[in-house]
């Protein structure tokens, strides 16, 4: 069981990650000159019908996957790192997804570049929790 002081720094995690990806886009539009785009809050906010029905598709995969891998991790001996590297490529297919169909077929293809630039991001995060062993810490094992 995970005590106070793992959820604290989970949290704590998590919100270095948000307010790392919220200053690097808004440093990239402002060097970049790439207008905001209004979306609506928590909508998929698709750029067409094929892209929509895409990705769909890969998030019903997605999802599938992740229950799989979620069972290993809790009732295997599945590896909590290979676990959260296989959790982050499938989401990076997610994002590339949307940035080849911003990039295509938007309005602002501009919008294509944070997309891929906030991905690069989450790998390097992902990497180097890998590397150093963060969630190993933060969660001690019983």
């Amino acid at each position: 069981m995970m005590g106070k002081e793992g959820v604290h720094g989970i949290f704590i995690l998590i919100g270095w990650i948000v307010v790392i990806i919220w200053l690097m886009k808004f440093f990239l539009r402002k060097v970049l000159n790439i207008p905001k785009v209004q979306g609506k809050a928590f909508s998929y906010n698709h750029i067409n019908k094929t892209h929509r029905n895409l990705e769909w598709v890969l998030r019903i995969a997605t999802d599938i996957a992740y229950v799989y891998l979620f069972f290993q991790l809790m009732y295997e001996d599945f590896s909590v790192n290979l676990f959260l590297l296989i959790m982050t490529l499938l989401f990076t297919v997610q994002h590339f997804l949307r940035a080849y169909f911003e990039w295509k077929a938007s309005e602002q293809p501009k919008e294509s570049i944070l997309s891929i630039a906030e991905e690069v991001v989450l790998i390097g995060i992902t990497l180097l929790l890998i590397q150093f062993d963060v969630l190993y810490k933060l969660v001690p094992s019983q």
